[in-house]
């Protein structure tokens, strides 16, 4: 008698334009993704599309699971000569070992994807759309409405992703799909020890108000207008401080804002951080000035931590931030944004209630386990359907 043999795992390759061992939105799902699918299910491969990062901007390397098989593919524009190598490797690739799935984000790895062949194993094209397309230019949009029959589902975080996509590139809405982000609620929690220990860490007063924000120092993140704002927080809280977390190429020019400001005392660069997860628990506040977003894991993580959220009202942050969880304030607003700081700074019970109340809905609607969960039975689905 013949033992019965186990199946084979489900073979998932996983493109992006970025090395997912740094900071950033898109990069923190899908470490999330592929570090909570299941190891017996699923053997995981991702090819990042660009040139190995400096091990100092490597700063999430050791948590991504060892299982995960992990490449770098140079690749500039998809036309040019390296693209056309990277092109060439996945195909043979592709026809050499088979996937059954292949997951791109971002516009190299979506038009490498639509390109390559199903290879012997017939392989699921699924596109993953982290924003609103806010980058593509007008030529990159037309490319994407020839493609985007060729995919088979077209993901998004949030509701909002979607419509973008099905009116700017004219995508086939019965292909579309909704999964929400999810995040670790076990790793972001509330921490009451974490108050005074980051005060005294960073030498600041025990009744210093601090207000965090989680983003790389980019255009679109808006942060000299959270700049502007804190400015005109701190004539009226001069105990108030601004934490900003990450960094990114404007860092010089947002470090001028502060000095032409009077500032610098008040507000702390910290850089690209390990240890989000306990800085966040230790903030008063988290504000977010992006002009775009698609489903933000820094607004997820800060709720998780039981903190109440000003943020613009774009993208999916209106999915996210309501009345009873905080402030939705218009993009490019700095005196919106003041406005709303000054409320909350002024109502320590407002800040309580509201960041339970984020804390709860977090838990409840946004968990990694019910994200990674939504993930691996669409692809079983479509695997099987096939």
């Amino acid at each position: 008698m013949h033992e019965p043999t186990s199946p084979q795992p489900v073979r998932l390759l996983f493109l992006t334009d970025s090395p997912i061992a740094v900071s950033g939105g898109s990069e923190r799902f899908l470490r999330n993704l592929v570090n909570g699918l299941p190891q017996a299910r699923f053997a995981i491969s991702v090819v990042q599309l660009c040139d190995e990062p400096l091990p100092e901007s490597r700063v999430h390397e050791s948590s991504i699971t060892p299982r995960v098989n992990l490449e770098y593919l140079p690749c500039g524009a998809v036309y040019g000569r390296s693209g056309m190598r990277a092109y060439r490797l996945l195909r043979h690739r592709m026809l050499r070992e088979g996937f059954h799935v292949i997951q791109s984000q971002h516009e190299n790895a979506d038009f490498f994807n639509a390109l390559l062949p199903r290879g012997p194993l017939n392989a699921i094209r699924i596109s993953n759309r982290r924003d609103t397309g806010f980058l593509k230019s007008t030529k990159l949009r037309f490319a994407s409405r020839l493609l985007n029959h060729r995919y088979d589902r077209i993901l998004a975080p949030s509701q909002a992703v979607l419509n973008a996509v099905a009116a700017s590139e004219r995508a086939p809405r019965e292909r579309m799909l909704c999964i929400p982000n999810g995040v670790d609620t076990a790793r972001f929690q509330p921490d009451a020890t974490a108050y005074q220990r980051l005060r005294a860490n960073f030498d600041l007063a025990p009744d210093a108000l601090l207000i965090g924000c989680v983003a790389d120092l980019f255009a679109v993140k808006r942060h000299l207008d959270l700049i502007d704002a804190f400015a005109q927080v701190h004539e009226e809280f001069p105990q108030a401080h601004l934490l900003l977390i990450g960094e990114g190429p404007l860092r010089d020019t947002i470090e001028t804002r502060v000095r032409d400001l009077r500032i610098g005392d008040n507000v702390l660069l910290l850089g690209s951080r390990r240890d989000v997860d306990a800085l966040l628990p230790a903030l008063d506040l988290f504000v977010l000035a992006s002009d775009t977003e698609g489903l933000s894991n820094a607004i997820l993580e800060a709720q998780a931590c039981g903190l109440p959220v000003i943020a613009t009202h774009t993208g999916g942050n209106a999915d996210l931030v309501d009345d009873d969880r905080g402030i939705l304030v218009p993009p490019r607003d700095p005196d919106a944004t003041a406005e709303a700081i000054g409320v909350l700074l002024r109502n320590p019970d407002l800040r309580s209630r509201m960041g339970a109340a984020a804390r709860s809905r977090v838990a409840g609607d946004h968990s990694l386990e019910s994200m990674t969960q939504a993930y691996a039975s669409l692809y079983d689905a479509l695997v099987h359907a096939r």
